[in-house]
C-alpha cells in the first residue's frame, strides 16, 4: 500500500509547492493518472488557491461544506485532483492544467466551460458491440460505435454525458503536455506518423503525438491559463 505522505523535496517537479518548509506533504489517492499530473485536494486548497492555511482547516471545510471534483463530493484531504479535472470550492469551478514552466496550475472555469475534456488513450470493444473509451484520466466511457480514435479528445459533462469530439487532425487546437514545448497552445499543421508539427503564435515546432492533448477545434474550448 502506498504511503499517505511523501517528502516535499522529492515531490514531482510539476507540483506548485514550496520545497523547504515542512518535511512531508500529502500524497493523493491513486486515480489512474501519474503522480506528476495529480494533486491532493489539500494542496489545491492550501498551496494553490490559499482558501485555507493548514491541513486541519482543509479537513474542516471538506466536512462542513460541499467540495467536489468532477461533480462528486469529496471528504478526504488526500482526495486526488487530476489533470483537466474540475474542482468546485465555495461554489466556484476551477480546472487543473499545466503551464510553460512545467507546473500544474489552477485556472477558473468560465461560463459554458463546465465540462471535462478527456483524451482517448485506447478503445475496447465490449459485450453488446459497444465501444469503451479508455481515457487519460483513468475514466472509461461507453459509447455506441462511432468515429472515435486514439489521440482524439471528447467532452464529458459533469453528469457523465458525452459531448463534442475533438479529432487529432490538421487545424485542431492542442495543448502540449510533455517535452521541451510543454504548456504551449497551438494548432496542428502536419501529422506524420507519431510526429506532429504545431504552430503556436509565430513559432512552429515538432513533437510527438503522445505529447499533445486536443482541447478544441480551431481554438481551445476551455480556458487554459
Amino acid at each position: 500500500m502506498a504511503a499517505s505522505h511523501l517528502k516535499r523535496k522529492v515531490a514531482p517537479k510539476t507540483w506548485p509547492i514550496l520545497r523547504k518548509t515542512t518535511k512531508f506533504i500529502a500524497r493523493p489517492k491513486p486515480k489512474g493518472q501519474s503522480l506528476a499530473f495529480t494533486l491532493p485536494i489539500v494542496v489545491v486548497m492550501r498551496d494553490v488557491l490559499g482558501v485555507v492555511q493548514t491541513a486541519d482547516q482543509a479537513r474542516k471545510v471538506l466536512r462542513s461544506q460541499p467540495v467536489t471534483v468532477n461533480g462528486t463530493r469529496i471528504y478526504d484531504t488526500d482526495s486526488a485532483v487530476g489533470f483537466m479535472d474540475i474542482v468546485n470550492i465555495g461554489g466556484h469551478n476551477h480546472r487543473l492544467t499545466i503551464n510553460a514552466n512545467n507546473t500544474l496550475q489552477i485556472v477558473p472555469v468560465h461560463k459554458g466551460e463546465d465540462f471535462m475534456i478527456e483524451k482517448i488513450m485506447g478503445l475496447t470493444t465490449i459485450r453488446g458491440g459497444k465501444t469503451q473509451l479508455n481515457c487519460a484520466s483513468g475514466r472509461n466511457v461507453l459509447v455506441e460505435k462511432g468515429t472515435y480514435k486514439v489521440g482524439d479528445s471528447v467532452q464529458v459533462s459533469l453528469d457523465g454525458k458525452l459531448g463534442t469530439r475533438y479529432a487529432l487532425e490538421k487545424g485542431a487546437s492542442v495543448l502540449v503536455i510533455a517535452g521541451s514545448h510543454i504548456g504551449a497552445v497551438g494548432n496542428v499543421d502536419v501529422i506524420e506518423g507519431q510526429n506532429i508539427t504545431i504552430t503556436a503564435g509565430k513559432e512552429a515546432f515538432q513533437t510527438r503525438s503522445s505529447h499533445v492533448y486536443v482541447v478544441g477545434k480551431e481554438k481551445p474550448a476551455i480556458t487554459l491559463n
